[in-house]
């Protein structure tokens, strides 16, 4: 069963696309926030803000949103790409507190991890977010793996992963094929992760990742409009190159230990780098920047 998550950074999003939702026999379940979504409304309001006020505020939203969707709520970390992982550990710590539901969203970068094992260790339940990659989405089933073996970490939910769909499709490759492709790698472990589609651009997106069983879509008021209300706009179609399956290589199949993968993604016979989670990271920032004082 797929279940149905709001883009969105404000409230009163939440509120009219469970108006929607309700009203056509559907259930809006979570919610994924970051910190370009807070900016936007920040950014609405003239506001500029101290990075602890910010925070602050990001926590009151989160809050608020608690109240109107009954399943996760995703919070990122703020994160450059100086950001240490003993940064990242810290915030998600203290972002965790705020309710039971949160889930802590961390950056899919080599210290993302580093934080991730951390924070998996406490039970913390986690979104890897500014997935493009096979690779990166078989490291992280991987990592959560060698994690369970270890430590039997558990959580609310199952942690996910997000691909952006999106971002994909704006540089010609085809992110539902990064779907397709990620779903059937997870099938190499029993431990359950649950793909969360983000980065959805059209109603074409959804169907196509409820098709593949995407455990999560997370998109806009406007693309769920489109597909409730059926009033989408004909869209040009874009020629999109299919992404290849990725074969795991045996070297990264003979990874036994916590040590092993960080030396595996360390040296990039695991090679979890990809541009686009790069130029992720750096929009996040400017975001994020554009209203601190």
């Amino acid at each position: 069963m797929t279940r149905f998550i709001l883009d969105s950074g404000n409230p009163d999003d939440y509120r009219t696309t469970l108006e929607l939702f309700n009203n056509n026999d559907q259930t809006l379940w979570g919610s994924t926030t970051n910190p370009s979504l807070i900016a936007k409304k920040l950014a609405e309001d003239g506001h500029k803000l101290t990075l602890q006020k910010a925070f602050d505020l990001q926590k009151d939203i989160i809050k608020e949103i608690l109240t109107i969707v009954p399943g996760a709520v995703s919070a990122e970390v703020y994160a450059d790409n100086s950001t240490t992982s003993e940064d990242m550990i810290k915030q998600g710590k203290e972002i965790v507190k705020w309710d039971e539901r949160v889930v802590i969203k961390l950056p899919t970068t080599i210290e993302g991890f580093k934080a991730r094992t951390q924070l998996r260790k406490e039970n913390v339940v986690t979104n890897n977010t500014l997935v493009f990659s096979q690779q990166q989405i078989y490291a992280i089933c991987l990592h959560e793996h060698l994690l369970q073996n270890e430590f039997q970490v558990k959580g609310k939910w199952p942690c996910f992963i997000s691909p952006f769909l999106g971002r994909l499709d704006d540089i010609g490759e085809d992110g539902i094929t990064l779907v397709r492709n990620g779903m059937e790698l997870k099938k190499h472990f029993t431990e359950e992760l649950w793909m969360l589609s983000a980065s959805i651009r059209s109603t074409s997106h959804l169907k196509a990742c409820i098709e593949l069983g995407s455990e999560l879509i997370t998109a806009p008021l406007s693309v769920y409009k489109d597909w409730l209300e059926g009033s989408a706009q004909p869209i040009q179609e874009q020629k999109l190159v299919s992404l290849d399956r990725w074969e795991v290589p045996t070297q990264v199949k003979e990874i036994q230990t916590l040590d092993n993968f960080f030396e595996a993604i360390e040296n990039k016979t695991l090679d979890i780098s990809h541009p686009l989670t790069d130029k992720g990271v750096d929009k996040f920032t400017k975001d994020w920047k554009a209203i601190l004082t």
